[in-house]
């Protein structure tokens, strides 16, 4: 087998723990996609949870399982001038964040494992959507309104940050958040 597919396979398995369920389900003893938005993340592990504990611990392990999926690519595979390696493991963990197998493809919206991914090795990206994210909160402090309309503003100014080569993965990522706000 390839290194491609020993990346997407490792990144997607780890993507696809779902901590969101795990610790609603340890908190409640219920299943959280049956609980208010029925999304498996952090926000909704909060809002359904009570606890702000709950929602900040999710969160945390969303991005930490983002970053571990980037680390340990590399570090099995090393890494290309074109960073390859990386951008194939942060787009297998949110996918496998987003449709992991274990809750039959019902996942999260992939914000906090993109996060914890692409912060390692583009920067700009996470960066440029946080500043998007709170310039949407001044017009609307809708949560999904001010997630989607970040994504697609970074989706529009990335190529000032990034080079051209990247903008494929990051329409390919960033297209995934969309789907999943559209979809969830």
């Amino acid at each position: 087998m390839s290194n491609f597919v020993y990346i997407a396979l490792m990144s997607y398995a780890i993507g696809s723990i779902p901590f969101a369920y795990l610790a609603v389900r340890l908190r409640l003893g219920k299943d959280i996609r049956t609980l208010g938005s029925g999304n498996v993340g952090a926000l909704n592990s909060f809002e359904t949870s009570g606890s702000k504990g709950v929602g900040v611990a999710v969160m945390l392990l969303d991005v930490l399982k983002g970053a571990a999926a980037v680390l340990i690519a590399r570090q099995m595979f090393g890494e290309t001038p074109e960073r390859t390696t990386a951008m194939t493991a942060t787009f297998f963990v949110m996918l496998g964040h987003c449709y992991p197998v274990w809750l039959r493809f019902h996942g999260g919206r992939g914000l906090a494992t993109g996060l914890g991914a692409t912060v390692l090795f583009m920067p700009a990206v996470p960066i440029l959507w946080g500043v998007m994210w709170v310039a949407a909160w001044f017009y609307s402090n809708r949560v999904h309104f001010c997630n989607i309309s970040a994504t697609i503003c970074t989706l529009i100014l990335i190529p000032i940050f990034e080079r051209m080569s990247a903008y494929p993965f990051i329409i390919l990522v960033l297209g995934l958040v969309i789907i999943r706000h559209l979809d969830v």
